[in-house]
């Protein structure tokens, strides 16, 4: 039932020895959702595939805590962005607080690997 809620699907396999591959894959897809949000690309279509493929990353690393507050935060924006058509945009203050959101699950991630 909390795959379904995540919506992941029952293929997502675990890291299975690639932790170096994950941690480079999140900090990639972190870097690129906050650019293309600072680039004014902020269409739900450009915006939410890369997203998704963040949170199916933190899924699939099993030394991130099932309750990582980073991984709390881009559900949420997949929620918002799913309710979504593929053309809506957002709007200055869903980017500010996009970003915002973003900048601290990035640097709770950070603080997670140095812990």
């Amino acid at each position: 039932m909390e795959r379904i809620k995540e919506d992941r699907p029952i293929t997502i396999k675990d890291d299975k020895g690639n932790l170096n591959r994950c941690i480079a894959d999140i900090v990639s897809l972190f870097i690129t959702v906050m650019d293309k949000l600072r680039l004014e690309i902020r269409a739900m279509d450009e915006i939410q595939p890369d997203l998704r493929e963040l949170m199916e990353t933190m899924n699939r690393m099993s030394h991130l805590p099932p309750d990582f507050e980073g991984r709390q935060k881009v559900s949420q924006w997949l929620q918002t962005l799913s309710g979504m058509s593929a053309s809506d945009e957002l709007d200055d203050s869903q980017v500010r607080q996009m970003l915002f959101d973003l900048e601290s699950a990035y640097n709770a991630f950070n603080r997670f690997l140095h812990s």
